[in-house]
């Protein structure tokens, strides 16, 4: 599989939208916007400690959600979830010039789907925060992408019958949100939500999560197509590199090099280092993310 190292915990493709349902507006009306794509294994609420910075600093904000559709995700159909997001951030005062750029912030392996949108459409968007971003790993993904495309289009076939014999046996109810749990209690400083634990007692939950990571390899297989055919695009570009929960010192070595090199990858792209933070930022430090979209606005124009 693709993204992080086998020492850092895992977490892949980005999230469906329902732009209707997680609109967070800010006081002043059509302030500049921001997209949030959450990881595999987060939904909207993930972002709850980041987006009142946001709103407070006069930006529109809108939050991708986790699939309720059953598909496999591709890297097209991540891409048109994005586009509608975008698109519905672009309604806005159209005599303020230059608003309609969203910045387009990415958590893990959200930055795959998020780095495709902007080399397909730059003029879209201010700026790319990636938050701990998965990497590709090239080899990988070329060796494992047609089985990925494969077991990802068999899980989520079999999605139905998967999820209710969870649900009929109990294993979700009992399985999911401790594994949840322990899985946060990992990644984060911030003691586990009871609330954000219920959604992994479902059994339709843990199949389309499932589904999500088998289907990874193959986003980042289109990833690395993509990126042979478009030039990486001139936007401000911040990543965000979080090793306080790599246990290895070799481990630790190889995400912040990796992520150094993803960051030199774009014309104006930084790299941000955080040796205390863990995976999940935007929880523990929102304002180090928030931070970062301030500077890649400001970096922009926008």
């Amino acid at each position: 599989m693709t993204g992080p190292p086998a020492d850092r915990p895992a977490a892949g493709a980005d999230r469906a939208v329902r732009p209707a349902a997680h609109d967070d507006r800010a006081a002043r009306a059509g302030g500049p916007g921001v997209l949030l794509c959450p990881g595999m294994g987060e939904g909207a609420s993930t972002w709850d400690r980041l987006v009142p910075l946001l709103t407070a600093a006069g930006c529109r904000v809108r939050r991708l959600d986790r699939p309720d559709d059953g598909r496999v995700p591709t890297l097209t159909t991540e891409l048109g979830r994005i586009d509608v997001a975008v698109a519905e951030l672009g309604r806005i005062d159209v005599a303020v010039a230059g608003l309609g750029r969203p910045v387009l912030v990415a958590h893990s392996a959200a930055a795959l789907p998020a780095e495709a949108y902007a080399r397909r459409h730059p003029g879209r968007l201010a700026g790319l925060v990636l938050v701990d971003p998965s990497l590709v790993d090239p080899g990988g993904a070329t060796r494992w992408g047609w089985w990925s495309a494969r077991s990802a289009g068999a899980a989520a076939a079999l999605a139905p019958v998967l999820a209710g014999g969870l649900d009929r046996s109990g294993l979700a109810r009992r399985c999911g949100p401790w594994a949840w749990r322990r899985a946060v209690h990992r990644m984060s400083v911030r003691p586990p939500d009871p609330a954000s634990a219920v959604p992994w007692g479902s059994g339709a939950v843990l199949v389309g999560a499932l589904t999500q990571w088998l289907a990874h390899s193959a986003v980042a297989a289109e990833l690395l197509a993509l990126r042979a055919v478009t030039p990486a695009p001139v936007l401000p570009v911040r990543v965000l590199t979080a090793l306080g929960d790599v246990t290895t010192p070799a481990g630790r070595a190889a995400w912040r090099v990796g992520h150094a090199r993803l960051a030199a990858s774009f014309p104006a792209g930084r790299q941000e280092v955080f040796r205390d933070a863990r995976h999940l930022v935007h929880v523990d430090q929102p304002a180090v993310v928030a931070a970062a979209v301030a500077a890649v606005r400001r970096d922009s124009g926008s």
